[in-house]
């Protein structure tokens, strides 16, 4: 919430980046578009774009389930994108609204 160099943090929430052979990429961007699901062999939820194809979006859980199938958390371990808790990832995709900047840093 804020302006330029006036940030004031809503949340603090933990999340997974990319992995160091798949770093999620760094700079400015913004949110183009957003989904409930996809996956193949595995489903993510609430995926919100940033930039092409990365996204904020959930652990991967098991096909059409919420039975976690890779839910490592708070250290890099994806594959570029940002994945979130489910509620987190949620929130992002319901309240954040198109055109909004990211900064990844």
């Amino acid at each position: 919430k804020g302006s330029r160099n006036d940030w004031t943090p809503l949340y603090d929430w933990r999340c997974s980046p990319g992995a160091a052979a798949t770093p999620t990429p760094k700079g400015y961007y913004s949110i183009k578009g957003r989904g409930y699901s996809f996956g193949h062999g595995y489903t993510c939820y609430y995926w919100t774009q940033f930039y092409g194809d990365y996204l904020f979006h959930t652990i991967l859980y098991y096909p059409n389930t919420f039975i976690p199938m890779e839910g490592t958390m708070g250290v890099p371990a994806s594959q570029g994108c940002v994945r979130l808790e489910y509620d987190n990832a949620k929130w992002l995709n319901q309240n954040i609204p198109n055109r909004t900047t990211v900064y990844i840093y």
